[in-house]
């Protein structure tokens, strides 16, 4: 299977067989176990010494796997299991095999970096064996996420629940339910000053009133306001 092919997240992929595993150990004799593992369980092997050696197999061939599994620690300097997550770990799915030693911080990092699943020595056959439904997990979401993001609403910095609450006010604006942006265009929000009624418009008021009813026989019918 290609890599990258979405059609790994539908259900049409149901079992180990086909699945190309890279498995990369710097114990010989562990990876040579964990390579007979896999191939019992149906899984196609290509086998790594080392972090570096995989990821130079992957640009070398890189429809020829469909998922990574990789120890965690190695003994040798240069990249380690989480380096080589976070090398590939966008493209591939990649399971993590603990030795037991690491901290918990080491499991929070391989955790939160997007592990597709994580393990612990020594592995169970059952184990294995049932690693292909966290491979198809991973795909889905993978795909899931790449539709997202190819909406266009998306691309234009537009979220789905960025809409307008409020005449006024705009897409993406930090002050929503305040009526729109500091110093942008406010429709329908601006209050009308509240008018204070003032003695000297209280006695323009009366005369204005009274020069009517003198001059015009004017009637309201309603008393005339007095001071």
């Amino acid at each position: 299977m290609a890599n990258g092919d979405q059609d790994m997240a539908t259900d049409e992929l149901m079992e180990t067989e086909g699945l190309k595993v890279l498995a990369v150990d710097d114990d010989p004799i562990y990876l040579y176990s964990l390579t007979q593992m896999l191939r019992r369980c149906g899984y196609e092997v290509t086998a790594k010494p080392s972090p570096a050696e995989a990821v130079r197999e992957v640009e070398k061939n890189p429809d020829g796997t469909d998922f990574i599994m990789t120890v965690v620690q190695t003994r040798g300097r240069g990249m380690d299991g989480l380096g080589l997550l976070k090398r590939l770990g966008k493209r591939y799915p990649v399971v993590l095999v603990f030795s037991g030693d690491e901290s918990m911080e080491t499991r929070r990092r391989g955790n939160e970096g997007g592990a597709c699943y994580l393990l612990e020595k020594p592995l169970r056959d059952a184990q294995i064996h049932f690693i292909w439904q966290h491979v198809v997990r991973w795909r889905r979401n993978a795909a899931a996420a790449a539709t997202a993001n190819a909406d266009p609403r998306h691309s234009q910095g537009i979220h789905l629940d960025d809409t307008p609450r409020k005449r006024g006010q705009g897409v993406n604006d930090p002050n929503k339910g305040k009526g729109g942006s500091e110093g942008g265009l406010q429709l329908g929000t601006t209050k009308k000053k509240k008018v204070e009624w003032t003695r000297e418009m209280h006695e323009l008021f009366v005369n204005a009133v009274t020069q009517l009813k003198t001059t015009e026989g004017f009637d309201s019918g309603l008393p005339l306001f007095r001071e």
